[in-house]
C-alpha cells in the first residue's frame, strides 16, 4: 500500500492545473512519470509505503480503513497553513472524520474521487501510483510476471490461482483480501 500527500504553494496552481489535471487512474505509465517530472519542481510530496506483511500484523488488531488513516495523519500531521482535501476512504465522511479526528487532525476535507476533482489530490495520485508500480515491478522481478496485482485484473487472478505462482508471491500477498477470499471460497466448490 502507497499513501501519498502532495503541497503545492498558490502561486503554482496554474502549473498544478496544467500537470495534474487527470487522477492517475486516467494517464499511461509514461504520462504519469512526464507529469511528476514537472510536477516534483513545485510540488512537495511525502509518502508511506506499507509492506502486505506489516498490513497483515496490523490488520490483526485494526481494520484497514484505521490503517490507512493512521498513515494519512502521520503524513498531514505537520502541513501547518494547508488547506487539506483526502479521496475519501471510507464509505461515509463522517466515519472518516471521526476516524482522523481520533488522531489529532480536525481541519480538513474528504470526498470520494478527490483525485479526479482536486489538482493537488491528482498529484498525490500520480506519485503514488508510480512508486506502487516500481514495487510491483520489483516484485515481479523476483517472483515472475503476476499482473498489476489489482483485483480486476485476469492476469493477476489467474497467478494468484496457480499454486506455484502463489507460493512465491506469498510474502507479498495481503491475506486479509476480499480477492484472496473470493479464491478461496471458489475453491471449496472446485475440489
Amino acid at each position: 500500500m502507497v499513501i501519498c500527500v502532495a503541497a503545492c504553494e498558490r502561486k503554482h496552481l496554474p502549473s498544478l492545473k496544467k500537470w495534474a489535471e487527470k487522477d492517475s487512474k486516467q494517464l499511461s505509465a509514461a504520462q504519469r512519470a512526464e507529469r511528476f517530472a514537472h510536477l516534483k519542481k513545485f510540488c512537495r510530496f511525502r509518502y508511506v509505503e506499507i509492506s502486505a506483511e506489516k498490513l497483515m500484523e496490523l490488520m490483526a488488531v485494526k481494520s484497514l480503513n484505521d490503517i490507512e488513516a493512521e498513515a494519512m495523519a502521520a503524513l498531514i500531521k505537520n502541513m501547518k497553513d494547508c488547506d487539506i482535501m483526502i479521496d475519501l476512504p471510507d464509505r461515509y465522511e463522517w466515519t472518516f472524520r471521526r476516524r482522523m479526528e481520533k488522531l489529532g487532525i480536525k481541519k480538513f476535507e474528504a470526498q470520494h474521487k478527490a483525485d479526479e476533482n482536486y489538482e493537488t489530490v491528482a498529484a498525490a495520485s500520480i506519485w503514488a501510483k508510480l512508486l506502487r508500480d516500481k514495487r510491483i515491478a520489483e516484485i515481479a522481478q523476483q517472483c515472475g510476471a503476476f499482473g498489476s496485482g489489482y483485483p480486476s485484473d485476469p492476469v493477476t487472478i489467474a497467478a494468484l490461482r496457480d499454486k506455484e505462482k502463489r507460493k512465491a508471491l506469498q510474502p507479498h500477498i495481503r491475506h486479509r483480501w476480499k480477492t484472496i477470499e473470493n479464491l478461496q471460497q471458489k475453491k471449496l466448490f472446485e475440489e
